[in-house]
Order: C-alpha cells, then structure tokens, then sequence
C-alpha cells in the first residue's frame, strides 16, 4: 500500500540548542542531576517538535521564553512536573479506554497487523489465516488448552478437544494495532492494520488464571458453555492468558508472558478491511495517543519497575489484578504480548510511534467477505497468532475465580 508523501516520520533528531541550555541550568542549579546533560530533546519531523519538561522537573526558576517553573522546550513551553506515569496526567489515563481486561476482551472492531504480500493474498481471495508452516515447538494456543483442558470439569473437556482440532492455524488479533506492530514485525518493515469485524452471532472462548474456560458473545456477554459445547463452529477466537505457571512451573519468571486474541474460525468472521479512511484515522488517533504518552515519558529519569524485565514486571505483576488508573498500568493492559520493544522508554515510543507514521497510506478501501477453509482443512498454520516469540509465555492475570466464571469484578468500566 502506498503512504502519501510529506507523512512518513523523518526520524528522532536531538536538539542542540536545548541540549546546550540544559546543562547551562545543571551549571547554575545544583538540585539538577547531573544526568540532565546527557538527556537530548527529541523532535519527530522536521516542523512538528514533540513539547516536554527534559530532565527539568525540579528547576523552580525561568529561562528562554518561560514563565517561573516552565522552560522552553522545542516549539513550547511546558509546566515543571515529576514523572507522572504512577498516576492519571488529565483526569484519566491515555489508554484508559484501550486497555483490555480479561473480562471484556471483544470490540466490535478488532484489527490484524499483514504484511503487503499478505494483504495481496486477501485480495486475490486468499485466506487471513496465514500459510501452513512446520511446527518446530508448541504453540502458546495449543499449551493454554491442552493445560486449561487437564484442570477443567468432565462436562468442559468435549468443547476444547473440538477447539484443538480446529483451531490448528490462527491469526492475531487485537483491540488495539499498535499493540501488535512490533510483536512479529521489525519497524523497519512495512505493515497494513486491517479491521476484523465478527459476525454478530460469533463467540469467544476465554481461558486465563487457570480457571475454568468460559464462553462469550461479541458484547462479552457470557454464553452457557452447554451451549456453546452444543455449536463449536460459532467459537470464531480464544482469548487466553498463558505462562509456565499454568504448565506446573513453579519457578517461572513470566519472561514469555503474552495474551492473546487467536482467530481460528473465518467462518465467523463478517468482513475484512483494508485501506479505508476509518482504519487510517485509527491509525493517526493511536499516534496522538503515543505521542502524548512519550510526553508523559519524557521527564522520567527512569521508566524500571520491578528487578526484573518489563515483560516480567508486565505480567507477573501489573495484569495480576486489572487496574488501570495510571498511566502505566494502563499502557500495560492496552498490550498483547509486553516484549521489551514495548517498554516505554522514549526510544522505543519513538521507534514505535515512526513505525506506524511509515504505515500511514493514502485511503483505497478494499472490504471483503473472508474465504474459510473447509473443516480439516490446512490453509494456514504456524499456531498461534504467529508471535515471534517462544511458545509457553507466562500470562498471570489473576483476576479472582468468580469472574473467570463471568463475574463482573471489573465493573466493565472500559468498552
């Protein structure tokens, strides 16, 4: 697809002249640590400046065009702030309304991240699931329900022995695109967000916590799982938390933790999207979105938490209970799988944020029906979602056993 021109990002550039008064005020000010001059501004493009605080959140005086307790930054002024990314910025959090509990994982507007030869399969009728591939491992789908299977009553074993057969090949799907840029995909690579939309009768099987499977419908209403036993064919996706946990590792450390949306079932999906004006706004609102939290960012001397990796910290900790009523948090759950591309250092928010510039196209929409595979069918494979990373992941969101039974411990707060 091709991008219009004047609208791919030109990169991370440092600001000399703001680099240079940086440590004219470390000079002047000993409250400033002396990391301050090693702290570049960063500007996007040439004439769009990202506005931040650098490393002045404790500077009370003025300078440049400032007022007492601002400085000026590449193109503004900005108010002297500590970091805020352990609370809500402007009222509510950035991705408050993107994060994704594992109560309430359907939208009505899911998306897939296709390569450009992909995308010229689905045109020419081909299928979104991806091609047949050898299985060198297991996949994380496969080991979340052959383990959810083992631990689950008589009465739920029929319906995930029918979903192991059929759900052989799937597709990553997710909420959010941006969340699955990087999961498969270099940034350097050209990538096409497509919107999947479920057929108003399709269902989901959800399995987390290492609790009992349970089943719902599009608007994450819960479905009777004899139901749903009864009519395997409308399951369209699975939902599931993985890790070593879940697969009797005691020690596990949550460093291949991920969630997922896995597609198996085309049958039930209703449309396929590519190229329209709705998905290339979604695609300039989630830029807006991570721009603004790099500025959120940008004044933190540190983005660590935890002794461990972000992954780690991600899964093991932060989706042990839903919470998003801070910046992090709600970045966190607003992801799939939390690879340390992920972690919100302005670097990789940057990376990330240019990735997606680059994706940006001109509008030439393409809808169309998807093309299934019969049953027994193998045209596509490679497990689950196709994540780069290992099979077996850790995944502890543990919100309590009455809600992996439909509970609405959530409140169903964020749509």
């Amino acid at each position: 697809m091709s991008k219009p021109d004047g609208k791919v990002g030109q990169g991370m550039k440092q600001s000399s002249s703001s680099r240079t008064l940086c440590c004219v005020a470390w000079f002047g000010a000993s409250v400033l640590s002396a990391a301050a001059c090693e702290r570049p501004d960063y500007t996007y493009s040439e004439g769009v400046a990202v506005v931040g605080t650098g490393a002045f959140s404790s500077f009370g005086g003025s300078f440049g065009s400032g007022t007492a307790g601002t400085f000026s930054s590449v193109g503004g002024t900005a108010p002297l702030d500590p970091c805020a990314l352990d609370r809500a910025v402007n009222g509510a959090p950035i991705f408050a309304k993107q994060a994704v509990s594992n109560q309430l994982p359907v939208r009505p507007e899911l998306y897939a991240q296709l390569t450009d030869d992909e995308v010229l399969t689905i045109k020419n009728g081909g299928s979104l699931l991806p091609p047949v591939a050898p299985l060198q491992a297991v996949p994380p789908l496969t080991a979340a329900l052959v383990a959810t299977k083992n631990a689950s009553a008589e009465a739920r074993k029929a319906l995930l022995d029918a979903l192991l057969q059929r759900f052989k090949t799937t597709r990553a799907i997710w909420p959010n695109p941006w969340a699955l840029r990087l999961v498969d995909h270099p940034g350097t690579q050209h990538m096409n967000p497509v919107q999947v939309k479920l057929k108003k009768n399709a269902w989901v099987l959800r399995i987390f916590e290492g609790g009992q499977p349970t089943v719902v419908d599009v608007n994450n209403g819960i479905v009777s799982f004899d139901e749903a036993t009864a009519s395997p064919e409308r399951i369209a996706a699975v939902y599931y938390v993985y890790d070593d946990r879940l697969a009797g590792n005691s020690t596990a450390q949550c460093e291949s933790g991920r969630r997922e949306l896995a597609l198996g079932n085309e049958a039930m999906v209703e449309s396929i999207s590519i190229g329209t004006p709705e998905i290339l706004e979604r695609l300039n609102s989630d830029i807006d979105a991570l721009t603004s939290f790099f500025n959120v960012v940008r004044p933190c001397a540190s983005v660590e938490r935890g002794s461990g990796t972000f992954r780690s910290f991600t899964v093991c900790q932060t989706w042990h209970f839903f919470d998003a009523s801070t910046e992090y948090s709600a970045y966190q759950w607003a992801l799939s799988s939390p690879m340390e591309l992920y972690k919100p250092k302005t670097q990789n928010l940057a990376s990330l944020i240019d990735a997606l510039k680059d994706d940006r196209f001109d509008p030439a929409p393409f809808v169309t029906e998807p093309h299934p595979m019969p049953d027994g069918g193998d045209g596509g494979a490679g497990g689950a979602g196709g994540a780069s990373d290992s099979a077996g992941g850790a995944g502890g969101a543990s919100d309590s056993a009455g809600a992996a039974q439909g509970g609405s411990s959530e409140g169903g707060s964020f749509p």
